[in-house]
């Protein structure tokens, strides 16, 4: 019995990958497209390591060297009663320094998707010499993943099963934790964090030049005289940081106390149109000293983003291409989340960015394109979601096709969506990488409106074949002109005709014979628009009939739903709507059966 059950489950798993890619195999040649040099960023590659500043033991070192320095700010011992039994401020762990080793894609999803965790492919202690779109540890390469690394609170329950290590205990200071009307006792304490951390920075080497510089300096001399010092001037002397101590006196109260908001502005370049826009609705990390997450954002329309205040001096940002819970843009693979990680070290200082090329570009255009269709298009044009935490893979390759992968057969691929950058050899353009995005969250809403539909057993039906990508190839080519006709005057797309009175997007598809198309019918648009494409001047061959106007996207994808053949989707059509043109439905839609029995090589 046993035996029997392995052997269905394998069997079942075999006609999955097999079937495994439903969606647009056969991608239409986008015409008058020209290749540009769109690199691949490849590994980051990392720099110098740096002592950790705020272990248990550097932290412990910093706070006894305050207590030894006459001028640093001393946490404060308030109360008779709290005087005479407190020992001082206590050094103990608030996080764990932990590497997680994942072995399969439902372990590293686990810790990609915890917001808690945060999770970072790259050590935190390390300076970043190259910034790629990924880092894999050296040790692993030639495996699907590396090791992902996390500063997680002591009280945290990380996710069970998955391989993990704590590398050290840490302890950082709560100077965030006091509001912003702080008391006399609770600025003293702002005043004695902000010691504590520019010490640790200090005795761990980890100030940068510029700061050294700021600081004033003490040295007593073996005689016992005190000089005070600038940093040029213990230089000039031969002496080193660890031979003279900080005079906090020279720190003024508003450095100490002031707070500021992390900010930024993220674009990226369309070059269909030439614009730089926003990435909207993407996910900004801020990291405290470049270690623990402390404030979190979204981008707006303009690409705009700006966290609530905090008095760390220093931070990191970090992009990553993902509004949850909607969708995640992955690097090139199943197993990395695409980010954007800031390699400098900012100091109460905006992070502004522009993508102009590389796959920092095309994850941007990726995600404008799914988060506009979450955020706008379904409500907008009332059509299906595409459904909750989908996985677009972008794919940096010119030669290979984008495909929708239905949630069955996604259990086995590990995502649901891969975008190619080009097609047949040549870039798509913005304006293809947006279209190809919205078709394939199409094939994904019209599963979640009707998984019958895409049901494994049936894939190679004509009739299913040309019902699913007519629709999308139609959603497509309106959703895609609307934007891009609202963006810039004058659109010209990528893919255009060359003709003027063409310029639009998938406009050639209305230049074609029957005998020229598959199933990737101009149906949809035919339905909506007012033209006839067999009157257009000028065009070799005979096209189709379209005297249909007037249908909107929401009435074709409710007369499609659990439709299996042409003639259901046309009859719904004909009977739910009241659209003074469709008496010539049946003259329309006569070529859609002939591109379907077109088809009867390639499918059933």
């Amino acid at each position: 019995m046993k035996q029997n059950k392995s052997k269905f489950l394998k069997l079942i798993a075999i006609v999955a990958i097999v079937f495994q890619f439903y969606s647009c195999e056969n991608e239409p040649v986008e015409l008058n497209s020209t290749t540009k040099d769109v690199s691949n960023s490849g590994n980051s590659v990392l720099g110098k390591k740096k002592i950790n500043p705020f272990t248990i033991e550097n932290m412990q070192k910093a706070y006894q060297s305050l207590l030894n320095n006459p001028t640093a700010s001393k946490y404060p011992n308030s109360g008779e009663y709290y005087r005479s039994n407190f020992s001082g401020y206590q050094i103990e762990t608030t996080h764990y320094y932990v590497r997680f080793h994942p072995q399969d894609s439902i372990q590293y999803d686990k810790i990609a998707n915890d917001s808690i965790l945060a999770v970072s492919d790259v050590p935190f202690e390390y300076d970043i010499d190259t910034d790629g779109e990924k880092y894999q540890d050296p040790s692993l390469i030639g495996t699907d993943f590396t090791y992902y690394y996390s500063v997680c609170p002591i009280d945290y329950q990380v996710p069970e099963g998955v391989p993990y290590e704590i590398i050290t205990n840490l302890h950082f200071t709560k100077e965030d934790m006091i509001g912003n009307n702080p008391t006399e006792i609770q600025i003293q304490e702002i005043d004695f964090y902000y010691d504590l951390n520019l010490e640790t920075l200090k005795l761990t080497n980890n100030l940068e030049i510029n700061e050294k510089e700021e600081l004033i300096y003490l040295f007593t001399s073996p005689d016992g005289t005190q000089q005070q010092l600038t940093y040029q001037q213990a230089i000039n002397q031969g002496l080193s940081l660890e031979e003279v101590i900080i005079d906090f006196s020279e720190i003024e109260a508003l450095e100490r106390r002031r707070s500021w908001s992390p900010s930024g502005t993220i674009t990226v370049n369309e070059d269909a149109i030439n614009q730089n826009i926003g990435v909207n609705g993407a996910l900004i990390r801020v990291r405290k000293w470049g270690w623990l997450v402390i404030r979190t954002a979204n981008t707006n329309s303009n690409g705009y983003f700006q966290t609530s205040s905090t008095r760390t001096k220093k931070v990191k940002y970090a992009l990553y291409y993902q509004h949850q819970p909607f969708f995640t843009v992955k690097a090139g693979t199943a197993f990395w989340n695409a980010r954007d990680r800031g390699t400098a070290t900012h100091t109460r200082s905006a992070w502004n960015r522009h993508y102009s090329s590389g796959v920092k570009k095309f994850y941007a255009l990726i995600h404008n394109a799914a988060y506009d269709y979450y955020s706008r298009i379904v409500n907008v044009y009332n059509i299906s979601n595409p459904g909750f935490f989908k996985r677009i893979v972008g794919k940096n390759w010119y030669y290979a096709s984008s495909h929708y992968v239905n949630s069955f057969q996604s259990t086995f691929s590990f995502y649901d969506i891969r975008i190619t950058i080009g097609s047949n050899g040549a870039y798509r353009g913005s304006d293809g990488i947006y279209a190809t995005t919205i078709h394939e969250l199409t094939h994904a809403g019209h599963r979640n409106m009707d998984s019958g539909m895409f049901s494994t057993f049936h894939s190679g039906s004509c009739n299913r074949a040309v019902l699913i990508e007519s629709w999308a190839e139609g959603v497509e080519t309106i959703v895609t002109n609307d934007r891009y006709s609202n963006l810039a005057n004058n659109f010209l797309a990528t893919n255009r005709y060359n003709d003027t009175n063409l310029r639009r997007w998938n406009d050639y598809r209305q230049t074609q014979t029957v005998t020229d198309m598959n199933e990737y019918t101009p149906i949809v648009a035919d339905l909506v628009d007012n033209l006839n494409q067999q009157l257009i001047p000028n065009i070799p061959g005979t096209q189709p009939i379209d005297r249909v106007t007037g249908f909107t996207l929401n009435q074709i994808q409710s007369s499609l739903n659990n439709c299996r053949d042409i003639d259901c989707w046309q009859n719904k059509l004909r009977d739910n709507y009241n659209n003074p043109t469709k008496d010539n439905l049946r003259e329309l839609f006569d070529y859609v059966h002939t591109v379907r029995n077109n088809m009867n090589s390639n499918c059933n």
